[in-house]
């Protein structure tokens, strides 16, 4: 079972990291990626979108590669590539909107590190039982309080980009907690 990421949409389009960033993410139409459905904790999906977004980034223009974090800090990341000679570290938040400032913490380790940019993808329509959640509208709020209360270094949010981007079956309906429903009663069948 498959759903599509589509819709991309990036944050701030008045930074470093969207100018130059986004040649490869308008070249990135949609990721498709499997999906389970867990027979427990009110039958949560496991996504398998990490991957299939570092191939499809990949095609699109990026180079595999790695990134070095310092020994004293043992934050992992989700993957790293190179694009126009820079290296971008990537995160991905599928679920956990009070994560995301911890992202922002990890990308300012990641950016003192050596790290030229970050990227933060969100979906903007994370379904779960009880409705859905903008992820990338709560970030942007998060990056523009973080700027706002002096919560980091201004200098390297610039060097940060949110991508949101909407989750949607094959056939192409946007994932909602109605839609979530019927993927889980028709699982078995």
């Amino acid at each position: 079972m498959d759903l599509i990421a589509r819709h991309f949409e990036l944050f701030p389009k008045d930074s470093t990291a969207y100018r130059e960033l986004r040649p490869l993410l308008v070249a990135c139409k949609e990721v498709r990626f499997p999906y389970s459905i867990g027979d427990r904790n009110s039958n949560q999906f496991t996504l398998e979108f990490d991957d299939k977004l570092k191939a499809q980034l990949i095609t699109c223009g990026a180079v595999e590669a790695q990134f070095e974090m310092p020994a004293e800090i043992k934050k992992e990341y989700d993957f790293a590539f190179s694009f126009a000679g820079k290296l971008v570290v990537v995160e991905v938040e599928k679920a956990n909107r009070e994560k995301i400032l911890y992202d922002y913490l990890k990308f300012h380790m990641y950016l003192k590190s050596g790290a030229d940019f970050s990227i933060l993808f969100l979906t903007k329509n994370y379904a779960h039982r009880l409705g859905e959640w903008d992820l990338f509208d709560w970030s942007v709020k998060r990056y523009r309080q973080c700027l706002e209360f002096g919560f980091g270094n201004s200098q390297l949010f610039d060097r940060m980009l949110l991508v949101g981007y909407e989750q949607c079956t094959v056939e192409g309906i946007a994932l909602s907690s109605n839609v979530r429903a019927s993927l889980i009663a028709n699982r078995r069948t």
